[in-house]
């Protein structure tokens, strides 16, 4: 046992355990809620998006005019979710890099204001809807030995 001096807490070291690229693909599948990184005007930001998976892309809604829909014309992003149990120091996260884009495509567009698309928690209008594409996608458990 290893004694954490930062929360004055005893903790056992943690395995990690990397998830194969399909176990990455159905927790972002399970998921609503994740988190976009990228190259702001300000530097690197990191914003809580609510998000759907569809036919292998990531999609969420901002705003059309706004700082996030401007930053995400033909970006690369990083995006993440996880779950974690800090009680039971366990958890895991998967990270998607990809390129972003602005949707455009009526079909898309159709399919993406169903019952499927996303629904965002934040007030405002958000109808600009964003893609973004995965090239490597990336995940890791977190287990107590």
């Amino acid at each position: 046992m290893s004694r954490d001096d930062s929360s004055n807490r005893w903790f056992e070291p943690a395995l990690f355990q990397h998830l194969p690229p399909e176990e990455c693909r159905e927790l972002l599948a399970a998921k609503s809620v994740g988190r976009v990184g990228f190259n702001g005007p300000e530097g690197v930001q990191v914003l809580p998006v609510n998000y759907v998976v569809h036919r292998r892309s990531i999609f969420f809604r901002t705003a059309a005019d706004g700082a996030l829909a401007n930053a995400m014309r033909h970006s690369r992003v990083a995006f993440e979710i996880d779950d974690i149990d800090e009680f039971l120091q366990r958890g895991w996260s998967v990270v998607a890099i990809g390129d972003a884009e602005l949707v455009d495509d009526q079909d898309t567009l159709v399919e993406l204001w169903g019952e499927q698309g996303p629904k965002p928690w934040a007030v405002g209008l958000r109808t600009q809807f964003v893609r973004i594409t995965p090239i490597r996608l990336t995940g890791r458990r977190v287990l107590q030995q």
